[in-house]
């Protein structure tokens, strides 16, 4: 029996779905994470034959075709489907016009979810038929004393990211998938979660675990993570809010230039402090860090102040199943 929406978007039990769940995938260039990841997948107390894996290859110059077929025995639902370079938020759209399931989990290849994740995702869509989300706990594997605990946020937060996330299938479709306007690892997760909760609620899963280790940040990674207030930007223009839908803002633009070079720069400060006594290292880290935060924003407030608001970009047209049924049929 698997999960599917009625016309009014309520939660109906039908066998039109091939599978009980669709596990997209976006890769780049990251065989050995994509194989850790497989070989967690298959862990999963959810009976293999009732999710499909889907490995949506952005691009890579590296292969990932031969870790799926060294996996393909033991996951039969496991497919790789490939296209040209052209963003993390591209893959999962690709993933969300081939799946055949009713509900998509959207997992990072650094994800380490939890061997009940799937059941437990899908069993809470199931049981609450208003949610049109289900997201897990997410929790760092990093120790506390390092300058990386900031940017793991707890689910319970109010932020959802596509990290670790299940999404009704049809609600997806319907408001078009991600935007392709955030082309790296950024907002576009957090996008998506602001237009689906304008639909209906968001719920989260204790029980539901996912870990993850984040990158360790570097002046090099700081610098690049500037250009992340631009789409920060264009996220608050659109939804009225910066990284918390439940706290809407006045003036987007303003604000989003006092969180990007004073906030985000005086919560490594705080952290600094905190650090200084176990690790005096990682204390001097952070504060070279915010240092870095701070001009890289400054470097940003032309782009920020004046920079046009494009309109959304994705590949998943909102509301037209003719579209995605004929694409999956082609890829079949």
């Amino acid at each position: 029996m698997v999960l599917t929406e009625s016309p009014s978007g309520s939660a109906a039990e039908s066998s039109s779905a091939q599978f009980w769940a669709s596990v997209v995938v976006p890769v780049f260039n990251c065989a050995k994470e994509l194989r850790r990841l497989l070989a967690l997948l298959e862990t999963q107390t959810t009976a293999l034959s009732q999710f499909e894996i889907i490995v949506c290859d952005d691009g890579s110059t590296e292969s990932c075709r031969p870790v799926v077929a060294d996996f393909q025995r033991s996951l039969p639902y496991l497919r790789c489907l490939r296209q040209e370079n052209r963003g993390a938020a591209a893959a999962r759209n690709m993933g969300i016009l081939h799946a055949k399931s009713n509900i998509v989990v959207f997992l990072d290849t650094n994800a380490e979810p939890d061997r009940h994740l799937i059941a437990r995702l899908t069993t809470a869509l199931s049981e609450n038929p208003d949610w049109h989300g289900a997201k897990p706990r997410l929790l760092s594997t990093r120790p506390a004393n390092t300058t990386t605990v900031e940017l793991i946020q707890p689910s319970r937060s109010g932020r959802s990211d596509t990290t670790a996330i299940a999404y009704r299938t049809n609600i997806l479709r319907r408001l078009g998938g991600l935007d392709e306007n955030f082309p790296g690892a950024g907002y576009e997760g957090l996008e998506l979660a602001v237009r689906v909760l304008q639909q209906g609620p968001i719920g989260l899963v204790p029980g539901a675990i996912v870990h993850q280790q984040p990158p360790s940040p570097t002046v090099l990674s700081c610098w690049q993570a500037r250009k992340h207030w631009r789409f920060l930007r264009i996220l608050a223009s659109r939804h009225g809010c910066l990284t918390r839908p439940n706290r809407p803002i006045r003036f987007p633009r303003l604000q989003t230039v006092v969180a990007a070079a004073v906030l985000q720069p005086f919560r490594r400060v705080k952290l600094a402090l905190r650090l200084m006594g176990r690790s005096p290292a990682d204390g001097v880290h952070s504060v070279c860090l915010s240092v870095i935060d701070c001009v890289g924003a400054v470097t940003m407030i032309p782009a920020i102040l004046f920079g046009a608001t494009p309109p959304r970009l994705s590949s998943v047209a909102p509301g037209d199943a003719s579209k995605t049924v004929a694409l999956v049929a082609r890829a079949s």
